[in-house]
């Protein structure tokens, strides 16, 4: 799907996204876990309504979207089975152990990463933007799982910390940002069933990922 990263809707939702989270996340009311779930409402919505300058937009949602709600799955089996997360309670709804906002969350993080894999084929071709991808994803994702208990969105229990983070999370989270560029940026040239296959089994090999890294970094 080309031309997905056009410069001014894209400078619109990210900026628009982080300049509503920092004043958000500054009230002092309502609860933490309902201001997150309101930016990340705001972020989807934002990401419809452009799509009306970006046309791609709603499709590439189409395909994040559900995939996001369905990621909510591996991360319950770590905090309800594995037990090597844990999300406080912020006052917002849980799934399971599992808060709500996380059903849209993996969207925010997931679509920067495709914009960027978009204008980077569009200059360098697919090899470097595999590349870009895999790279900005690992650097995103670290970051996100530095950050998250700060905030607190989630925190890493018993298991092995590496700058700050769990390392056994991070193979997995590079292969998913890859996979998840691949379903959107090919999506108009395969059949429907097909990406909805894709969406529907990427969450259950990230989980085998996230499996097989624990055995060996966890």
């Amino acid at each position: 799907m080309p031309d997905l990263a056009r410069p001014r809707p894209t400078l619109l939702l990210l900026g628009g996204t982080t300049l509503l989270a920092v004043v958000v996340l500054a009230l002092p009311a309502p609860a933490l876990g309902l201001r997150i779930t309101a930016i990340v409402v705001a972020f989807h919505v934002g990401m419809l309504a452009l799509g009306r300058w970006a046309p791609g937009w709603p499709t590439a949602w189409a395909v994040l979207a559900p995939l996001s709600v369905l990621m909510v799955l591996p991360d319950w089996f770590l905090s309800a089975e594995l037990g090597t997360l844990v999300f406080p309670d912020t006052g917002a709804p849980f799934l399971g152990t599992v808060p709500v906002f996380m059903a849209g969350m993996w969207t925010m993080a997931l679509f920067p990463l495709v914009l960027l894999g978009d204008a980077v084929e569009s200059r360098g071709g697919p090899r470097a933007a595999l590349v870009a991808v895999a790279v900005a994803g690992l650097a995103l994702f670290w970051a996100a799982e530095l950050l998250a208990p700060v905030v607190p969105l989630w925190e890493p229990v018993g298991v092995r910390l590496v700058g700050g983070v769990a390392a056994y999370v991070l193979p997995a989270e590079v292969v998913l940002a890859v996979a998840a560029w691949l379903l959107v940026r090919d999506v108009d040239s395969r059949p429907r069933v097909r990406t909805t296959a894709g969406v529907v089994l990427l969450p259950f090999c990230y989980l085998g990922l996230l499996a097989t890294s624990y055995q060996v970094l966890g």
